[in-house]
Formats: C-alpha cells, structure tokens, sequence
C-alpha cells in the first residue's frame, strides 16, 4: 500500500530536519511507539504498543533513520512482529521539507506491507490510519518546536521562553524512558475513526 500525506509543523525547515535527524526524539511523536540506543550497523531497536483496553499488543522490530540536512529530506524505515496470528508490518516513509505560511510543510510518501491479522485491517482502513498516526505525529512534533523555540525580546529569552524550554527538556527526559513506559497507541480510538469515516462515505454516497 502506498499513501501520500502531508502536514505542517511549527519551525524553518532548517530547525526542522534537525529534529528528524533525533531518531528517539522524533520517535516519541509518534503514540505508543519508542526506541533505543543506536547500534554499530545504525539502526534502533524499537517498538510500538497497541492498547485495546487493560490488553496490549507490542510490535518488536528495527528502525533506520536516514536524514539529510542539506536537501532537506530523508527517510524512515521500520520493520516488526508481534506474537499474534503472524501479524507484522514493514514501512519505509520518505519526506521532504519545505517552507510554509506558517512554518514548515512535510511531504510524505509511505509504503506499507502488513502481514497477518493487519493485513484485513490495513484493507479496510488503512489510509484512515495513516490519516490519524500523522495527524498526532504532526501535533506532537509542532508542540515540541513551539517549546524549544523561546521568545526573543531585545536579544533576552523571556520568562515565557525560557519556562517552554525547560518544558521541552521535560518532555525529552519522558521520551527517553524505557520502552515499558511509552504510552501506548489506543486500538479502540483508531477502530473508532475508522468506522466514523466508513459509515461517514456511505451516508454521503446516499
């Protein structure tokens, strides 16, 4: 399956492929989903948790970040299983900056082969999903450039800037924690998009 999605983001795209280039970092926009320490041959280890209610099912795999800083663009590419009905995914998101009104529009272009009980899933609602994943990505991202981008007033960091700063740092610290911690990617919310926009396309085609 392939998607072509874009967003915006608070920043230049200069301040904004730097923050792409932070693999955990960039990872923990993305609810339920975390990674490790690099490895020698590049990649991350990673996960992603789906919560469907006090049940959870955890997505083990690899990640490789690829981002260049001077075209303003790169890739991701993430494989991983579960334990469950041979479910498992491998996604490769190419994305490319550049500038907009208001900070910095992301173009990107997502392939995704889903395997297993994902496989009916992905067919029945899969650009939903992407809709959805990238909308919180997106409102994740934005959030933390707001906070590490502090007001400058007479070349003095206001009190404002500096306490959205401090802010930021928080939240990295949080984005850092072990893998058990990462707040988990809520089944029921997406299942319930997914319906919405189903039953939303057969009330408008009558």
């Amino acid at each position: 399956m392939e998607f072509k999605n874009s967003f915006d983001v608070d920043g230049s795209p200069d301040e904004v492929i730097v923050v792409f280039a932070d693999t955990q970092r960039v990872a923990s926009f993305l609810p339920g989903a975390s990674v490790g320490e690099r490895r020698e041959d590049g990649s991350y280890p990673g996960q992603l948790v789906v919560s469907f209610g006090p049940k959870r099912l955890t997505f083990k795999g690899s990640l490789v970040n690829t981002a260049d800083t001077e075209t303003l663009a790169g890739k991701l590419t993430g494989q991983a299983s579960a334990d469950v009905r041979g479910a498992k995914m491998a996604v490769t998101l190419d994305y490319r900056l550049q500038a907009a009104r208001q900070g910095t529009r992301v173009e990107t272009v997502s392939e995704a082969e889903l395997t297993g009980i994902l496989a009916e899933f992905a067919r029945t609602g899969g650009a939903v999903l992407t809709e959805a994943l990238l909308e919180q990505f997106a409102q994740r991202f934005s959030a933390h450039m707001r906070a590490t981008r502090p007001e400058v007033e007479a070349g003095t960091p206001s009190m404002a800037g500096s306490a959205r700063a401090a802010d930021a740092a928080d939240a990295d610290a949080r984005a850092l924690r072990s893998q058990r911690d990462a707040s988990p990617l809520s089944g029921f919310g997406l299942l319930l998009r997914i319906l919405k926009s189903m039953f939303g396309r057969k009330g408008g085609g009558t």
